[in-house]
């Protein structure tokens, strides 16, 4: 029988959970409500045992079911490093990233001087992964993990929208790790094909463009 999670479709932190689930084996339907409406509070994941809530909970549930497949390492040390990563992600990556991309996604007014600070606490951080992917396939060990799971989904919608071709240049390492888990059928499962912003501003472009083309009024008819 199959779990249920309740969380939004597209969001990143519900695609963590998704391809977690892809790797294990586990079958998650994502229904509207139930749970959720009781709480008020999404994701959260229904179990035959009761209820798991918060995004990164749900994620490591779902990794510990299938201790064979590794996705919350191989021995102690190795989840502890996934742990570090996972933090890493959340207060590092996710914070100053989602300040650059939720603007643009039309989720809130842009603030210039908050946005110029994300820029640089994003480019911090994809240094510090870019460094360490010098000398590592994958984040932890030598497979797939929830480190590489939660960081590779968290960065989707930047890659998509405001990481640009002159931004990723310096990142070679980073770009190669991201092309490789793209490039996994439990990952291209769940976030299908994956296009990269092009030009600088390319993403900010198109985004304004659609809510532009929503909101155009209609012409009026020629007397």
């Amino acid at each position: 029988m199959p779990m249920k999670l309740y969380a939004h479709p597209e969001n990143y932190k519900t695609h963590k959970a998704l391809v977690c689930a892809r790797y294990v084996g586990l079958e998650i339907e994502t229904p509207k409500g139930g749970a959720a409406e009781q709480t008020g509070k999404i994701p959260v994941l229904e179990t035959d045992q009761g209820c798991i809530f918060s995004s990164t909970a749900i994620a490591r549930y779902i990794s510990r079911i299938s201790r064979p497949m590794g996705l919350y390492g191989q021995n102690i040390y190795e989840g502890g490093m996934i742990d570090s990563w996972i933090e890493f992600c959340t207060h590092e990556l996710e914070v100053p990233l989602c300040t650059w991309v939720l603007p643009v996604q039309g989720v809130f007014p842009e603030v210039p001087e908050a946005t110029a600070c994300a820029k640089e606490d994003v480019k911090k951080a994809l240094n510090v992964l870019n460094n360490h992917l010098l000398h590592n396939t994958f984040m932890v060990g030598h497979s797939i993990t929830l480190a590489d799971i939660s960081i590779c989904c968290a960065l989707v919608d930047g890659m998509k929208l405001v990481l640009d071709a002159d931004l990723r240049k310096p990142f070679g390492n980073l770009m190669r790790w991201f092309n490789l888990c793209l490039a996994q059928p439990e990952f291209k499962a769940v976030l299908g094909e994956v296009k990269l912003c092009g030009a600088a501003g390319a993403g900010k472009a198109e985004a304004k463009g659609k809510d532009k083309k929503e909101a155009a009024p209609k012409k009026e008819a020629a007397p």
